[in-house]
């Protein structure tokens, strides 16, 4: 347990290290798809059901935040950041098992950018949880993902799912808004 907690931090700690690259960061995010199979089924997930459900609560990527929030409940915390890809603030709430990212624009809509999972306690719509096997991955998802320093990204429009890849088990799973 121990050596995985540190296989934990020392991902995070890229990912910190990585967030205002010069590359468009990665955040969390979510795509509604109604036609998504359920885990467990003989059919795997398509790359564009990409979505994340929390005790029910499917949230979309570019999602008015709204709505997420109150369906989620109060957050153990929250915390604001500037955000590296817009000019706009970020919200991170903190909620237990996962971080849901806001970004709020000085113009415009809010929106739902990013998830991140903080520990294995919940699983993506293909089965696939932190410490699963890297061919996990690959049979939810398939093989038509980009790999960048251990991250294995799968787009979908304006989705990201991405896994992070330490000694062959999932380290980091993260949801992202392409902001591109």
């Amino acid at each position: 347990m121990k050596k995985f907690i540190a296989i934990l931090f020392a991902g995070l700690f890229i990912l910190a290290l990585a967030a205002c690259d010069d590359d468009t960061p990665t955040t969390t995010t979510i795509d509604n798809n109604p036609t998504q199979s359920a885990p467990g089924t003989d059919v795997a997930p398509e790359v564009g059901d990409i979505y994340f459900a929390p005790g029910g609560v499917r949230i979309e990527m570019g999602a008015a935040p709204i709505p997420v929030l109150e369906a989620l409940g109060e957050p153990e915390e929250s915390e604001e950041v500037q955000s590296c890809a817009l000019k706009a603030k970020d919200i991170r709430y903190k909620y237990p098992g996962f971080l849901l990212d806001v970004t709020y624009p000085e113009q415009g809509e809010d929106y739902v950018t990013g998830i991140r999972f903080t520990e294995d306690k919940y699983t993506t719509p293909g089965g696939v949880t932190i410490g699963s096997a890297f061919e996990e991955v690959t049979a939810a998802y398939g093989a038509d993902y980009t790999e960048k320093n251990g991250f294995y990204k799968y787009t979908q429009g304006k989705s990201t799912l991405e896994f992070s890849i330490v000694n062959g088990r999932v380290a980091q799973i993260l949801y992202g808004y392409n902001f591109d």
